[in-house]
């Protein structure tokens, strides 16, 4: 409730003062309910991140998470800056690996090469792009190195040397070749189809490879199984894998004929308020030690209470979830239901923003494997009886229309179409190969073999 002062005038005379009632309706985020929706919204790997910057921040806050008991904790009776780990941290640094750049260098120093040679061969080893392809053309290289291209090109030669077969190759065509070059039994023809007919193989042209050739088509085919056995990108092998570990926040489990569903400890901490520091400020008897002392433990209730906000309405969200996808629980991906957050949102009487925070980064472990939650939300497709499909269902029977068709007259996009329509799925010819290309499934013609 507001009260305003105003001035009515008339003419140039002052007549009166009056005031003035307005009743109005704000909404304010307190900085409480910002906090909140922020826990809410993080991952489990997240939610432990910012939990141990408010426990450093915080003396009287406790963290406790996993069966080894505290993963993050601070001496009792000590100041806020002295922390003691339960393990030593240099166990979580990770050891050190070879990148492709050193593995070819440590193969480079075991060849004996002249100096220029190797320092020029070194230095191609380090331009290399992920797949072992040497992207950037030698006379540009060798503006930038002052060399001449005889030198430039005996390095080239040492670096395709090397292994894997392949390496330091320019082009897919070169990488195939050396490849076949390397192999001491190759399949007869291979090296010709690469050498001159390597477009018309992609298209499967196997008629007009082997007139050509001059050989017949049994014999272009298995020169083209074993082109395709080949690798077209060798550098994969030497590269280092970023591993991602996924922690779920929820498991579901199979009981009998039911389910359940369960928070996985490991994705949501305990904490705990350390009641000793009171004591010890109690002892001292200062007035700012008192006030700041009520602040921290005011601030770590509150964090408790998001924490426990944050379990239980992921608990409502994930189990709304499971019982519209009780299908999917015994059969799969074939028996994902469509659903939207506003199914979820009006079975728990939430707020759609609350969902969409709710399942943020958040993963579920399931009969069927580990899924991100987000993946259980797929538009719905009609069918003839009216009850819909899930988008991805419709995608996995695309790829097994595909993965069964005949390679010799494989299906077209809209053969797939009155295949999906005789099953009472109705989707257009554009959304086929919408779907098509999101599968990373090539045209008919390119799958075609003739």
């Amino acid at each position: 409730m507001q009260f305003e002062l105003t001035l009515e005038e008339g003419g140039d005379e002052l007549l009166n003062y009056s005031l003035v009632q307005d009743q109005r309706t704000t909404l304010t985020v307190t900085p409480e309910l910002k906090q909140s929706i922020h826990i809410l919204s993080l991952s489990g790997y997240e939610l432990l991140q910012y939990l141990q910057e408010q426990a450093m921040e915080n003396p009287v806050l406790e963290i406790e998470a996993g069966r080894d008991g505290y993963l993050y904790r601070k001496q009792r009776g000590a100041s806020s800056g002295s922390i003691a780990y339960d393990q030593d941290p240099l166990w979580n640094v990770k050891s050190t690996q070879e990148s492709m750049e050193t593995r070819l260098q440590n193969q480079l120093r075991l060849l004996s090469l002249p100096t220029d040679v190797y320092r020029v061969a070194a230095f191609l080893a380090g331009n290399l792009n992920d797949d072992g392809y040497l992207d950037a053309e030698l006379s540009d290289l060798g503006g930038v190195l002052k060399v001449s291209n005889d030198l430039l090109e005996a390095a080239l030669h040492q670096l395709q040397s090397l292994e894997p077969a392949g390496i330091g190759s320019r082009s897919l065509q070169e990488c195939l070749l050396l490849q076949i070059a390397r192999d001491p039994e190759p399949v007869p023809y291979a090296e010709e189809i690469v050498d001159g007919y390597l477009p018309q193989l992609a298209d499967g042209s196997f008629n007009q490879i082997g007139l050509s050739l001059r050989i017949s088509k049994e014999q272009v085919s298995r020169a083209s199984q074993y082109i395709r056995s080949l690798n077209p990108r060798p550098g994969l092998s030497m590269s280092i894998p970023e591993r991602h570990y996924i922690v779920p926040d929820a498991v579901v489990r199979c009981v009998g004929d039911g389910w359940t569903v369960a928070m996985h400890p490991y994705a949501h901490p305990r904490l705990s308020v350390n009641k000793e520091c009171r004591e010890w400020i109690k002892i001292r008897q200062t007035a700012e030690g008192d006030s700041y002392l009520n602040h921290c433990f005011n601030s770590a209730r509150w964090i408790e209470r998001c924490i426990e906000m944050r379990k239980l309405t992921l608990m409502r969200v994930v189990t709304a979830m499971m019982e519209e996808q009780q299908e999917f629980l015994a059969r799969g991906v074939r028996g994902l239901q469509p659903m939207n957050l506003l199914t979820i949102s009006s079975m728990l009487d939430m707020h759609e923003s609350t969902v969409s925070r709710a399942i943020h980064d958040k993963f579920v472990l399931t009969p069927q494997g580990v899924f991100p939650l987000k993946f259980f939300f797929a538009p719905s497709i009609a069918t003839a009886d009216g009850s819909g499909a899930s988008s991805r269902s419709v995608k996995l029977r695309i790829r097994e229309l595909v993965d069964a068709e005949n390679k010799s007259k494989p299906h077209s996009d809209q053969t797939i179409v009155e295949l999906l329509f005789a099953e009472g799925i109705q989707l257009s010819r554009r959304t086929v190969t919408k779907y098509r290309e999101e599968l990373k499934i090539l045209s008919s013609t390119y799958r075609r073999r003739r």
